[in-house]
């Protein structure tokens, strides 16, 4: 089974929502129904950020390498990323941002081919 970020099979009936509010919960306490090696382990994973996290909400996610977070360095953390399953990677926040920066220009050229090529077009 292939794991995209944040879209588990045996959790979500809708891959094409993505995550969505509170999709992780079934990870972070194990109760996923039918978890994979895979899932698992990611929950072992994300369990034990938790208990860093909750013995020492200052230095505890930091201490098991998870650095702060700043925007123009490479703290974002993606959980579940096909570049490590099981865990986490780090990227820059920036990157992110400019995506959904780019929304009102995406939707301009989406209004613009779909002037163009008329109802064929309604569908992009």
């Amino acid at each position: 089974m292939q794991i995209t970020p944040a879209v588990f099979p045996d959790i979500s009936t809708r891959p094409d929502i993505r995550a969505y509010h509170a999709s992780e919960i079934p990870v972070v306490f194990g109760t996923m129904p039918a978890p994979s090696t895979t899932e698992k382990a990611l929950s072992q994973f994300l369990q034990g950020a938790w208990v860093a996290f909750a013995r020492n909400p200052a230095q505890g996610l930091v201490d098991i390498g998870w650095p702060q977070y700043t925007p123009n360095t490479t703290t974002l953390a993606q959980i579940g990323n096909l570049l490590n399953q099981t865990g986490i990677i780090f990227t820059q926040g920036q990157l992110l941002d400019d995506t959904c920066n780019s929304i009102p220009t995406l939707l301009g050229v989406a209004a613009q081919l779909t002037a163009l090529l008329g109802p064929a077009g309604a569908g992009l």
